[in-house]
């Protein structure tokens, strides 16, 4: 039986489809664009980077974005497309996956309340409303209260669970977006952060640069590791060299 995450018959139409891989990868362009340039690295040396699930996140990340996207005077989206022409052999669970997918933008959530390997509470923080449960499993085991993630909270019959890609920002990747976001959105420095449904999924590119401009620089220069002994003072590794006659 299909998954409700199987997206493999949607990856398929996409290649088949004139001019729809080709606008794919112009939106995940543009969530890796700016940092690739600022870095003067290339997507290659980015994976190679962050490795594994990095990499295959921020794909997802623009591919995600891809979904909500409507391209052309006929505001022509690929969920759309897809489920009229090939809906007919999904399960009626990814269907539905399929369009709450395309309708939710990614946001900011603090997280909450976390129960490992079954759910937590997450609050949008950029949206307001109530808390939210969402039902999960491999996350659960390695968030914490307070973390904030950036993801899309998806609404799946009488509960919510995430969808695949799930950036867990520092607090200074959280300070980096909310300046950027405030720029976008033209909000004054005094004035709440809040914004609508379609302001975030204009934004969602600037959630995926501000992780990987805080992100990458770690990479690239990672901090030393300290050692210290018993009594607290630093160890420090050095080489004896011990001078041998020949005999």
């Amino acid at each position: 039986m299909a998954e409700r995450n199987d997206i493999s018959g949607l990856l398929t139409f996409i290649g088949r489809e004139g001019g729809w891989k080709e606008r794919l990868q112009d939106v995940i362009e543009e969530h890796l664009g700016a940092a690739l340039d600022a870095f003067e690295i290339d997507s290659e040396d980015l994976a190679d980077l962050l490795g594994e699930p990095a990499s295959g996140t921020l794909w997802g990340c623009g591919f995600e974005d891809f979904l909500g996207r409507r391209f052309g005077s006929q505001g022509e989206n690929i969920v759309d497309l897809y489920l009229k022409r090939r809906g007919w052999k999904e399960t009626v669970l990814n269907r539905a996956y399929f369009g709450a997918l395309r309708d939710t933008p990614v946001s900011l959530h603090e997280v909450s309340d976390v129960k490992p390997g079954v759910s937590m509470v997450l609050k949008d923080i950029l949206r307001g409303g109530p808390p939210v449960t969402v039902r999960e499993k491999s996350a659960t085991r390695s968030l914490r209260q307070w973390d904030k993630i950036a993801v899309r909270v998806v609404p799946e019959r009488d509960h919510h669970v995430m969808s695949g890609a799930v950036l867990p920002f520092s607090d200074e990747a959280v300070e980096l977006l909310s300046s950027a976001l405030r720029e976008a959105a033209k909000l004054g420095k005094r004035a709440a952060l809040e914004l609508t449904t379609e302001q975030l999924h204009d934004c969602a590119p600037i959630f995926t640069t501000a992780w990987l401009f805080t992100e990458v620089p770690r990479a690239l220069n990672p901090p030393q590791q300290s050692y210290y002994n018993s009594a607290g003072d630093e160890v420090m590794f050095h080489d004896l060299r011990f001078a041998l006659r020949p005999e």
